[in-house]
């Protein structure tokens, strides 16, 4: 699939299945907002002939600032993604029917007895050919290890991992490509965080 090299980010680098078709001002919006910072959005969402579910995996995660160009890069691409935020976020009156409207689902993460992983298999079991958005890191602060949570899921729901990152040196989001798993956690967790120090977080010293 390819696109224009002058526009900042399109529809066009999203396939058919996965988009949203929201109204285009809202799809403008984000554009906008990626240019005005001078930032692009590089590749395209990989298009698959079955039903898998793709786990889109972007880092290094390191400030809110990846959420926002986050979400301006899926209103751009108007893409059909599902994420997990903080259920408390899913309060606020606007904020929440923000999150709503991106494909969010609100997580208790407080309520004991079931973790986001296993939230996150049972939403998409019930899904085919759908898109999951997460942070390997699993928060914003510095940690040495990264969560095995994004294999989990793909493990159990017969799912892709997709490799994409954020990088703030180079203002640009990159949907790269898929992550071929080892079998070996450990091996493949060690990988997926070196390939992250490629980039540059918003602070670099959180990752």
């Amino acid at each position: 699939m390819t696109y224009k090299a002058n526009i900042t980010v399109s529809n066009e680098q999203t396939p058919e299945k996965y988009r949203a078709f929201r109204p285009k001002f809202i799809q403008l919006l984000g554009r906008y907002f990626l240019k005005a910072f001078n930032w692009r959005v590089d590749g395209s969402i990989p298009a698959t002939t079955d039903n898998q579910n793709i786990i889109i995996i972007i880092g290094p995660h390191t400030s809110n600032w990846d959420g926002i160009f986050g979400f301006a890069a899926i209103l751009g691409l108007d893409i059909k993604i599902t994420f997990f935020g903080k259920h408390s976020l899913f309060k606020q009156p606007i904020l929440g029917k923000f999150l709503n409207y991106m494909g969010g689902i609100p997580v208790d993460k407080t309520k004991p007895g079931i973790g986001l992983t296993d939230i996150a298999i049972q939403n998409m079991s019930k899904l085919n050919g759908s898109l999951l958005a997460m942070a390997p890191e699993g928060t914003r602060a510095k940690t040495e290890k990264l969560k095995s949570g994004f294999l989990r899921i793909a493990h159990a729901t017969e799912g892709k991992v997709f490799l994409a990152a954020i990088d703030f040196g180079s203002k640009k989001i990159l949907l790269d490509s898929f992550f071929e798993f080892s079998g070996n956690y450990e091996h493949d967790i060690t990988y997926v965080r070196e390939y992250y120090k490629n980039f540059q977080g918003k602070y670099p010293e959180n990752y």
